[in-house]
């Protein structure tokens, strides 16, 4: 796709987002306090297993009505922002840098170990240091590949600079992966993780030549398991579904540029229901509750006492319980959340091109 199609794609699909959010928001009814009632906002995959794992659960327990709804980070973020005078959504389940804008926004509201207790039972990193909402589970970076297209499994991510026999694909910018793929060639190519300059110019040297810049989960394992590439950056969990169907699929971890993300739980500032949004948050951290999400969405625990599954311990390895002391980091949200917008045009000028 040529520069001035794809930068028309991206300026459509964000001005979607927003036009989508505005006719939701007109339409919805308004919420004043309602203890009786919990909108939770969420990923627009898997929720028929988030309903009978998490929402079905907390209701059985509090009487409390679970309504989910569902979207991409973008779109349900601009929806909270157009709403934000009078809010119709308790809880947000929102990818970190996604939160981090909506911190800075002021769309959320802190939280602390007083009302939600399970916090001081959480792996350290996924506290958020300004108080508010905490990782409720994470997803690591790392190259995907073939196990019969590729004679070792990659070790750096030179691996993939070297431009891999049968070919290779990239995560587009607007995708979970792409900002963190930018952070770990920052880190691996240049100074460290918040150097975008190296990590832009480094992409910039294998863009070309990329069969494709994939915009999905499912465009990527499809691609794989197909055969159609060797090799490409992609988050964990997405390789666990064809591993456990027995694609020859593997995921290999670089030794240098270990970024990871983390999917949050934000309470809505002015929620019309605080106190059910602090109870869900609180629920969504007990280990019961995050093994169930391991075992039927992929979504690696942060609960100390929560066990990931042997799928993900055989992907991830010992990351997949301890992330940090493996090597990881999330890298700089700030970073993400105030160059996202540039980020969008510098990735369709220098890279996808």
């Amino acid at each position: 796709m040529n520069r001035p199609a794809r930068r028309a794609r991206m300026t459509a699909v964000l001005a979607g987002a927003l036009a989508l959010a505005t006719v939701t928001a007109s339409c919805a009814p308004v919420r004043e306090d309602d203890p009786d009632t919990l909108v939770v906002s969420t990923f627009a995959f898997a929720t028929e297993e988030f309903t009978q794992v998490v929402a079905e659960p907390f209701e059985a327990e509090t009487g409390i009505r679970v309504v989910l709804d569902t979207g991409n980070n973008a779109g349900r973020l601009t929806k909270l922002r157009i709403n934000s005078e009078r809010p119709d959504t308790d809880v947000v389940l929102i990818s970190d840098y996604y939160a981090q804008i909506g911190k800075d926004m002021g769309l959320f509201a802190p939280v602390s170990s007083e009302d939600v207790p399970n916090l001081d039972a959480v792996q350290p990193w996924a506290v958020d240091p300004d108080g508010y909402g905490p990782a409720y589970t994470f997803q690591l970076l790392g190259l995907m590949y073939r196990t019969d297209m590729v004679d070792e499994a990659p070790e750096s991510w030179d691996d993939l600079w070297a431009e891999p026999e049968g070919g290779y694909a990239l995560p587009d910018i607007s995708v979970s992966a792409g900002p963190m793929f930018v952070l770990a060639a920052g880190e691996h190519f240049g100074s460290g993780p918040s150097d975008a300059d190296a990590g832009f110019e480094a992409l910039a040297e294998i863009g070309p030549d990329a069969l494709q810049f994939y915009t999905g989960s499912t465009e990527l394992t499809s691609l794989l398991e197909r055969g159609e590439i060797a090799m490409a950056p992609g988050l964990d969990n997405f390789a666990m579904g064809s591993v456990e169907a027995g694609q020859p699929v593997g995921f290999a971890a670089p030794e240098e540029g270990r970024v990871m993300t983390a999917n949050t739980v934000q309470v809505v500032e002015g929620a019309p229901n605080p106190a059910g949004a602090l109870a869900f948050t609180d629920f969504l951290l007990r280990p019961e509750i995050q093994e169930g999400m391991a075992e039927a969405l992929y979504d690696k625990p942060v609960a100390l006492g929560a066990e990931p599954t042997p799928l993900m311990e055989q992907v991830s390895r010992e990351a997949a319980s301890d992330p940090v002391a493996s090597g990881y980091h999330q890298g700089d949200l700030e970073l993400l959340a105030n160059e996202r917008s540039a980020w969008l045009d510098r990735f369709t000028e220098e890279v996808a091109k």
